[in-house]
């Protein structure tokens, strides 16, 4: 790999100190190293062969999303609180001159969202909710054509294993390696104490209708962004993405150990 792109966050380095660091330091020792901004898309990442990428989470799901489109692998610098999708640290930059042809990299699912002729990728989830929070939602989901189950509750989040971490824990569901081929189907404050988490093969093709009486307001959010509306009798589906993220490891850290450093689990 010779050719990096830099990409900053113009929030947690507003002086670009630690990332005018890191390109100088690629530079120096023969890495072709440039820096974009963090509103580059898809088509310029293509032309790298790593993108460094610095910020917390959300920062480097939003480009690691943009770069999986062409294959391009993604190594996260955390300036975040967390940073369960980083590899490397502010002091550990120098290891970035390891990454090479031969670098592990971690093959993460993402989901494909079908809405209204468009197609939206979620590398944590799509989560199908009242505009209002507190409002009780009805969806119908069937699973490869079969009947599944309807759901009355506050939301629906439909994770990939990277994203059970997140908003998928919290509403009780499990913790699952991320570098599984797997889809967490988990309600939230449901009306029924019964219902609980699924989990769903990777190949399972989810069809998601609004059911809600016509009073409620309902929309489906993409990896904690962008909130779709959703009306009522609408239908979705919900499956795996044919594209995969490809996370920079300089190391075998086992999952459960990252769990542990990281999320205190």
């Amino acid at each position: 790999m010779k050719k990096f792109a830099v990409i900053p966050n113009i929030y947690k380095d507003p002086d670009r100190k630690i990332t005018d660091k890191i390109t100088e330091m690629l530079n120096k020792n023969g890495i072709d190293a440039q820096t974009l901004s963090d509103k580059c898309d898809g088509k310029e990442l293509s032309e790298y062969d790593c993108i460094v990428v610095l910020g917390g989470d959300g920062t480097i799901l939003d480009i690691a999303k943009k770069a999986a489109e062409y294959d391009v692998a993604v190594a996260g610098v955390n300036l975040g609180k967390i940073g369960y999708l980083a590899s490397f640290e502010p002091d550990e930059t120098e290891k970035l001159l390891l990454i090479n042809e031969n670098t592990i990299t971690e093959k993460r699912m993402m989901l494909t969202l079908e809405y209204r002729g468009q197609k939206f990728n979620a590398l944590n989830d799509f989560v199908i909710s009242g505009k209002r929070a507190s409002k009780m939602i009805s969806v119908s989901v069937s699973a490869d054509g079969e009947p599944s189950s309807d759901y009355n509750s506050t939301a629906l989040i439909f994770s990939t294993p990277t994203g059970s971490s997140g908003y998928n824990v919290s509403a009780g569901g499990p913790v699952i390696d991320p570098t599984l081929d797997c889809i967490a189907v988990t309600p939230v404050c449901p009306h029924t104490g019964t219902v609980r988490c699924c989990i769903y093969g990777k190949d399972a093709v989810f069809t998601v209708k609004n059911i809600s009486s016509a009073d409620k307001e309902v929309t489906i959010s993409v990896d904690g962004g962008s909130e779709l509306p959703l009306e009522r009798d609408e239908t979705i589906k919900i499956m795996r993405c044919t594209k995969y993220v490809s996370l920079i490891k300089t190391d075998k850290e086992p999952f459960t150990k990252t769990m542990v450093r990281k999320m205190k689990i």
